[in-house]
């Protein structure tokens, strides 16, 4: 069921009133009904009567749809991609006419629980905040009608890790160092946005119809300087960082240190980090023993180096992605 309310901004603050619906279908407030919720509203504009006699309330102008709310029926479902926790992802068309364009559409499932739903709507309030070519952009959502659909630039070649599977043998190092720099571009971006990402991997960078990189899933992202998290059931264990394992910690520098396991992939071709040992076993050669990966062997020793930075035990001691990315780029303008 949708629940309809009427907002209106009044001497003492925003004051919510339900739009009611009786048997007959007609729509009201208090006393005068309508066949649609336009008309009521277009009465009450016209009329000057008050939403409720107690409030006192009157419209007089309305605040138009920000561009970010979309209808539902202007996107049209084209092709599911993929199956996520909550939902499923679609290859969808946006607009109409000659504003038609792809898109891709992340639907939540009618079924989701209330704690899905706000997650769902905080990814999409931390995109619609991010603006770079290394960074998914969010187009809108559709929260009008079930399900709920959060609408972004369609990534035509797919994930990053199935790239670097399908090719393995055959990637350039210029291309696999061209891949670490754009991650660091968009993650620098972030960094500056202070949005920790919680979630940096290969399988959550995609490729543009140009094979650049975009920074996507920020399901897990917050836009705090430091986020304690007590459930570490489902995250990604090969991922995270020292401190994230031991104390629940997650900040800018603990996706630093994801973004070197993500560099180790791009060089790997795609392979699972830590290979051959379990979760728990990862756990335990990261916290308890210090281990650290080895590089693969046609790492260029300055890029090998920049990642056993991001992997220093103090945080304090790994460099800020800003840092990382400019180190990069002067890398590849001498190669």
């Amino acid at each position: 069921m949708i629940v309809l309310a009427l907002s209106c901004k009044t001497e003492n603050g925003v004051k919510h009133f339900m739009i009611n619906q009786d048997p007959s279908g007609t729509f009201y407030l208090e006393h005068h009904h309508e066949k649609s919720i336009a008309d009521l509203i277009a009465w009450h504009l016209a009329t000057k009567t008050p939403l409720s006699a107690a409030s006192n309330a009157r419209l007089r102008r309305p605040v138009e749809r920000t561009q970010w709310l979309l209808n539902h029926d202007s996107i049209v479902l084209v092709k599911k991609l993929g199956e996520g926790a909550f939902g499923e992802v679609y290859l969808a068309e946006y607009g109409s006419g000659k504003t038609k364009q792809e898109v891709a559409v992340k639907t939540m499932r009618n079924e989701a629980t209330r704690d899905a739903r706000l997650k769902f709507m905080k990814e999409a309030r931390l995109m619609r905040k991010y603006n770079h070519k290394h960074v998914v952009k969010i187009l809108g959502v559709a929260v009008h009608e079930h399900p709920l659909m959060l609408v972004m630039e369609v990534c035509p070649n797919g994930s990053l890790v199935s790239y670097l599977r399908k090719n393995k043998g055959n990637i350039p190092l210029s291309e696999k160092l061209r891949f670490a720099t754009e991650a660091a571009d968009g993650l620098a971006y972030l960094e500056k946005k202070l949005c920790i990402h919680r979630d940096i991997a290969a399988r959550n960078c995609l490729l543009s119809a140009k094979n650049e990189i975009k920074i996507s899933d920020f399901g897990m992202s917050d836009d705090k300087v430091i986020v304690h998290d007590d459930t570490l059931e489902k995250v990604p264990v090969k991922w995270l960082a020292p401190e994230t394992l031991q104390d629940k910690i997650y900040s800018l520098k603990t996706d630093v240190w994801s973004y070197g396991v993500l560099v180790w992939e791009i060089y790997a071709d795609g392979a699972e980090p830590y290979p051959g040992l379990t979760r728990l076993q990862t756990r335990a050669k990261i916290v308890v023993q210090n281990y650290r990966m080895e590089m693969p062997k046609d790492t260029p020793k300055n890029v090998a180096d920049i990642v056993y930075s991001c992997w220093e035990k103090d945080p304090a001691r790994r460099p800020e992605m800003s840092k990382i990315h400019r180190m990069l780029r002067d890398i590849s303008a001498k190669s």
